[in-house]
């Protein structure tokens, strides 16, 4: 009797079974109805068709009209118009500033330098160069070395310090007031210390205050007028004496020019 019951309500494992036997003969029967598979069909027929038909002609065009000259001739181009820019670029500006007045001319100048301290450096050269510029007697009757034109430099022992600021003496720059407060003053020599020591991660084991902010004013010159410390960055004489005498070494006698990439 249990077996009867059982068989009369089915064996749920048998109708799985048919059911996926069903769902497979379906599957393997071509003249199937479902819009899936007819989507999925179309779709990958169609995709074949497009790679198969787009790909190679149009890139092998490609290919063969990069590798001609005519790739070439866009960098050549690109060359002038930039060219073309620069050249439109100083035009303009040159009529801007042909419209100031001199007062001004003479304001905007002014202006400049004072966002930019190291412009100071090309109106320095640009006045030394006028021949009727006035000089001092009395500085220019000091003693100085053949090499030196502004009149402060000193003898140095080495060939590679012997290098003068070639500016007037009126516009040497050992004697700018840029340069006592840039270079020369003990509070901005005191930060400019402390901040090489965070970015080098280091103590300030020196405990001479002179050595510390002497060498400390020869960075602040060479940032001051080259921008960036390093090897190459020779400091005129005239600058390092008024340093050196600023803060003097109590032996008298200084290490020199040394080159370095932080100085």
């Amino acid at each position: 009797m249990l077996s009867e019951r059982g068989t009369d309500r089915g064996n749920p494992f048998d109708s799985l079974t048919l059911n996926s036997d069903h769902s497979r003969s379906r599957s393997r029967s071509p003249s199937s109805d479902s819009p899936f598979e007819q989507v999925v069909r179309g779709r990958g027929s169609r995709a074949r068709s497009r790679g198969r038909g787009r790909g190679r002609g149009r890139r092998g065009r490609g290919r063969g009209g990069q590798r001609g000259g005519a790739q070439a001739q866009p960098v050549e181009n690109r060359a002038h118009l930039a060219q073309q820019s620069r050249e439109t670029r100083d035009t303009q500006l040159q009529e801007r500033v042909s419209l100031l007045s001199e007062e001004d001319l003479r304001f905007t100048v002014l202006e400049a330098c004072r966002s930019q301290p190291s412009l100071m450096f090309t109106i320095l050269n640009r006045t030394s160069l006028q021949p009727n510029n006035p000089v001092h007697p009395e500085e220019n009757n000091r003693n100085q070395p053949s090499w030196c034109r502004c009149s402060f430099c000193r003898d140095m022992p080495t060939e590679q310090e012997r290098v003068c600021c070639r500016q007037l003496p009126n516009n040497c720059h050992s004697r700018l007031p840029d340069f006592s407060n840039v270079v020369l003053d003990a509070l901005v020599l005191e930060v400019a210390i402390r901040y090489r020591n965070n970015f080098m991660a280091q103590q300030n084991a020196d405990d001479d205050y002179n050595k510390c902010h002497r060498y400390a004013a020869y960075r602040q010159y060479s940032l001051w007028t080259h921008g960036h410390l390093g090897a190459g960055n020779t400091i005129p004489s005239c600058c390092v004496w008024r340093i050196r005498d600023t803060y003097p070494e109590h032996s008298g006698q200084y290490v020199g020019y040394v080159g370095g990439r932080f100085g």
